[in-house]
């Protein structure tokens, strides 16, 4: 059974939107793995080794609320990262507006997958 989806708060006023673009701010792509790699770690118990198949939608400017969606992957083979390591977990995450209403696209921000550490507590980065 997978967690439930993690409100996103985005700042309204942050350092980081200032350059990012100038007229038209929005959050960096990488702020945005950073948050889904931190709410990875608290809904799953465990750190991600891996984040694959990142792809953004839209923008998401300051001011947001977004809602971060675990989902199951469909079936495929390991990843290239994680060959050799028995016990990680796949899971698929999708970014969206927090209300429909919010989001006339019908949906989507970003999505991509990441892939969970053994639950062994192993340091496998080590």
């Amino acid at each position: 059974m997978l967690p439930p989806p993690v409100v996103l708060h985005v700042p309204d006023a942050a350092f980081l939107h200032e350059e990012h673009f100038p007229g038209a701010p929005c959050v960096p792509g990488s702020c945005l793995m950073e948050a889904v790699r931190k709410a990875a770690l608290q809904s799953f118990g465990r750190p991600v080794i891996c984040m694959a198949q990142a792809r953004f939608r839209r923008f998401v400017p300051p001011g947001s609320v977004c809602r971060l969606i675990w989902k199951l992957p469909p079936s495929a083979g390991p990843s290239p990262d994680t060959e050799g390591m028995p016990g990680c977990r796949r899971v698929g995450w999708q970014l969206a507006a927090a209300l429909p209403e919010e989001d006339a696209s019908g949906g989507r921000l970003a999505e991509g997958e990441v892939w969970l550490a053994p639950d062994s507590g192993e340091d496998i980065c080590g």
